[in-house]
């Protein structure tokens, strides 16, 4: 028997919603690297799988929120963390490319693997869902927001390091 059902790790829709998501929730100014929004994504989306990361000792905390998403795991059994951060890596670049595409992206730092939010005017009911969507798990926008501002992306210890997400060791330090 043959069984399809729809998962939002794997929707290139669901994957815009998530980046503007992002972008609001940590009011993201400036360039940022492809990676370092893959990682946030992800855990947002699963913010569950946060406490497999290796963390700051100031911000054990993030364990216990971290745990107390458990009951949104989805039914039946998922691959681990590689796995399906690696699956969902076209999904991301499909949503990127039509952020691109409608000009909330920048296309000349997305030529350079980086994301850059552009002023565009969004849709009001998609801001105001985005909004209300995260002021119900402010306290993982605060980590994301958090991780993109004090945990670097590259190199030993840096977050593809600590959580185990993407290959570090050949990163220019």
């Amino acid at each position: 028997m043959t069984q399809l059902s729809y998962n939002e790790a794997f929707d290139p829709y669901h994957a815009v919603f998530r980046f503007i998501r992002i972008w609001k929730g940590c009011a993201l100014e400036g360039k940022t690297h492809f990676d370092m929004l893959r990682i946030m994504d992800f855990y947002l989306l699963f913010p569950f799988r946060l406490q497999n990361m290796s963390f700051f000792s100031e911000d054990r905390a993030w364990r216990r929120i971290s745990k107390s998403y458990e009951s949104q795991k989805p039914y039946g059994e998922i691959p681990d963390d590689v796995s399906v951060f690696s699956r969902m890596a076209p999904f991301q670049r499909a949503a990127v490319a039509s952020l691109v595409h409608s000009k909330v992206l920048s296309p000349e730092a997305w030529a350079n693997n980086q994301v850059e939010f552009q002023d565009s005017e969004l849709p009001p009911n998609l801001v105001n869902r985005c909004m209300s969507l995260n002021a119900s798990t402010q306290d993982i926008i605060s980590i994301l927001c958090d991780l993109r501002e004090r945990y670097p992306l590259l190199g030993r210890n840096g977050l593809k390091d600590r959580t185990g997400l993407l290959e570090f060791r050949y990163d220019p330090v």
